[in-house]
C-alpha cells in the first residue's frame, strides 16, 4: 500500500452529487427502497475513469494492476451504508480489486490511503508485507484484506525476480554509463506510482542497489 493523492473531481460528480445524495435520502426517509440505478451512480464512466488515472490503474489497496484482468471495483472508503452523505462524495471514493473490496465490506478502520503514507505503518520482507506489530491499524488492514494471501506472494514474488533480473543486467553491462542509466531506471521508473507493487520494489531497490553498486565501484 502507498500513499495515493486525489485528483479534480469529475464534472458529472460536481453537477449532481447533491441532487443523487438528496433523492436517496428522501426515498430512505420515506420508507422507500432506493433503486439500484439511484444507489449506484457513483459508478458512471467518468468517474470510474478519473479513478482510473488517479490509482494508475491499481487497487488502492494491494498494489494489483486490475483492468487486464478484470473491470475493478468503485470503492467507498468510509462504508456508503453508514452514512448516505459518503454515497457520492469524491473524496471517499477510490478503485479496489474485487478480492479487497469483498473482504473489506463495510468495515471501517482500514487504512485510508490518502489520508497519510501507510509505507511506513508496514514492513517489508521479500513478498511479504509486514505491519508494525505497535499500529492496530496497519494490523486491522493486513488481516482484513488479506495483504499476505497466496496469490499476492506469488505476484509479488514475480516483481521481485523480475526486479532481480534487472540488478544481473546492470552488473553485467560493459561500461560505467551503462550502469548509471540502468541504475536510474531502477531508483526511478521501476519504484514509481504507478508501477504494480510499487512498496515492495522500493524496499528491494534500497536494499539491493546500493550493495551492488558498491561492490561493481570497488577497485
Amino acid at each position: 500500500m502507498i500513499a495515493l493523492t486525489k485528483a479534480d473531481e469529475p464534472q458529472i460528480l460536481t453537477d449532481n452529487e447533491s441532487a443523487w445524495t438528496a433523492v436517496v435520502e428522501s426515498k430512505i426517509a420515506a420508507g422507500i427502497e432506493p433503486t439500484d440505478t439511484e444507489k449506484s451512480r457513483y459508478r458512471h464512466a467518468d468517474i470510474k475513469a478519473a479513478l482510473i488515472v488517479e490509482t494508475s490503474g491499481k487497487c488502492a489497496y494491494c498494489e494489483s494492476k486490475l483492468l487486464h484482468v478484470a473491470f475493478g471495483d468503485v470503492e467507498h472508503i468510509h462504508p456508503k451504508s453508514k452514512a448516505v452523505a459518503n454515497l457520492f462524495k469524491w473524496g471517499n471514493l477510490t478503485l479496489a480489486c474485487d478480492r479487497c473490496n469483498t473482504y473489506k465490506g463495510d468495515a471501517e478502520g482500514v487504512i485510508d490511503p490518502y489520508a497519510g503514507d501507510p509505507e511506513p505503518r508496514f514492513t517489508i520482507l521479500g513478498p511479504m508485507i509486514m505491519p508494525d506489530p505497535s499500529d492496530v491499524d496497519a494490523l486491522y488492514t493486513e488481516r482484513k484484506l488479506r495483504l499476505n494471501r497466496p496469490d499476492l506472494l506469488e505476484r509479488r514474488a514475480e516483481k521481485i525476480k523480475y526486479l532481480m533480473d534487472q540488478v544481473l543486467i546492470l552488473q553485467n553491462a560493459k561500461t560505467a554509463a551503462l550502469r548509471d542509466v540502468l541504475a536510474d531506471d531502477l531508483r526511478n521508473n521501476e519504484t514509481s506510482a504507478d508501477q504494480e507493487f510499487a512498496a515492495t520494489a522500493r524496499t528491494f531497490v534500497a536494499t539491493v542497489l546500493p550493495t551492488v553498486l558498491a561492490k561493481l565501484a570497488a577497485p
